[in-house]
């Protein structure tokens, strides 16, 4: 295995905003730039390659037969970005992670498993995986070794999720925003109300929009950026942060979100908003908060603010890294595993040509070699031979198999 390589670079090494100045990108594709990776490919005499980008990692998977050195990096870096200055590069080759047989597979799978994401847990790796795959395998890219690494990746992710819960509580202020709004049940019937048109906003409209969430009414203090959030909903409305104090629907749930420095729900629009007697939920995802302390403190709001939510976020990030001890031990069992399935696979290329060779051998006797002594025989005893060649055939294809895959398990072989 010590053909496997992985260099990469990732958020723990550089900021997330200067990852893009690790891509690569070809000036005549705007999607996945095959032709500048095969020049690569080529320039560095890989055998295969797996180009992997997201917003945390920029990874090169490829087997090459030697060492990765210093001057194999500096001419990777200099390749992959020609705008690179030569007497800065030292800087950018630290900012590597270099890994080398195992441990390039142990690293390749703890990412799968997401085990070495920003956000430990999340899934989305798995998509962005894939993705990276096929394009390799549809611009041919790579081979049969990333294909079997690539593969036992994907069972991995899938037994760290089935069998630890380090996929389990939200640790997004959104996704326990919208957890707590799923617990009291409103998406069906709520009349939601919506502040702030940015982001965070936009966030909340991802996990919204799966429920066909419905009487939605949006203010932001462009209209445009309001109509284009409400555009995301069904029947939604969108107007004018100025207007909001002449909002005359009836409100259930108030979400708000803006870059103002100041209370945007005041008391006095509060209170035109809502009547005394009715109850309200306040989803205040904004830093500072949006809605006055005297709302707050009113006996018919129910108010979450983002502080508590961190608090959350927190307490559950804590509880996935506690799990994360238990994946890292799963982790350790599969690269064994992993190590003598790649043996098998090893084997049975290098014995592939073995059936075709005895083939041969049998057509050979069969035509030429003792041609004229089975034109001598008479039907039967033809068909009998044909038996016992086809019999001798399948025996002799088998036994190198069996051999091979009984002295990787270390037993005695008996024909």
């Amino acid at each position: 295995m010590q053909r496997y390589k992985i260099v990469t670079i990732t958020h723990k090494t550089a900021k997330v905003s200067s990852l893009k100045d690790y891509l690569v990108s070809d000036e005549d594709t705007s999607d996945y730039p095959h032709l500048r990776l095969h020049a690569l490919k080529e320039a560095f005499k890989l055998d295969e390659l797996l180009y992997l980008n997201t917003c945390n990692r920029v990874t090169f998977f490829f087997t090459y037969n030697k060492s990765i050195d210093q001057k194999f990096l500096k001419d990777l870096f200099q390749f992959v970005n020609p705008n690179f200055n030569k007497e800065l590069v030292n800087l950018h080759i630290s900012k590597a992670l270099v890994f080398e047989g195992s441990d390039a597979i142990k690293h390749l799978f703890g990412v799968a498993a997401s085990m070495d994401s920003l956000v430990l847990g999340e899934r989305e790796i798995l998509g962005q995986l894939k993705t990276a795959y096929l394009n390799s395998k549809k611009y041919n890219l790579c081979g049969d070794d990333i294909r079997l690494a690539y593969q036992q990746a994907i069972v991995f992710a899938k037994k760290i999720h089935c069998e630890t819960r380090i996929g389990e509580k939200p640790v997004s202020v959104v996704s326990l925003a919208y957890r707590t709004l799923a617990e009291r049940n409103f998406f069906h019937y709520a009349n939601l109300l919506i502040i702030g048109a940015g982001q965070t906003n936009n966030l909340m409209a991802n996990l919204l929009t799966k429920h066909e969430t419905k009487n939605v009414v949006i203010y932001n203090r462009t209209s445009i950026k309001a109509m284009d959030l409400a555009a995301r909903f069904k029947n939604a409305k969108a107007f004018s942060l100025e207007k909001l104090a002449h909002h005359k629907e009836d409100v259930d749930v108030i979400l708000t979100c803006t870059g103002a420095n100041f209370p945007v729900l005041t008391k006095a629009i509060f209170d035109k908003l809502v009547p005394k007697n009715r109850k309200v939920t306040i989803v205040d995802l904004a830093v500072p908060q949006d809605v006055d302390d005297e709302v707050i403190a009113m006996k018919n709001v129910d108010y979450i603010d983002i502080s508590s939510l961190e608090k959350k976020a927190h307490e559950n990030m804590q509880f996935r890294k506690s799990e994360l001890y238990k994946a890292e031990a799963l982790l350790d069992e599969f690269i064994k595993a992993y190590a003598e399935l790649h043996k098998e696979r090893r084997l049975e290329l290098a014995l592939a040509d073995i059936p075709i060779a005895v083939k041969d051998i049998r057509r050979r006797a069969i035509t030429q070699t003792f041609k004229k002594d089975i034109e001598k025989l008479d039907e039967n005893s033809k068909e009998v031979l044909e038996k016992v060649i086809q019999y001798m055939e399948e025996k002799y294809i088998a036994l190198p198999f069996k051999a091979s895959k009984k002295s990787l398990l270390n037993k005695k072989f008996r024909p």
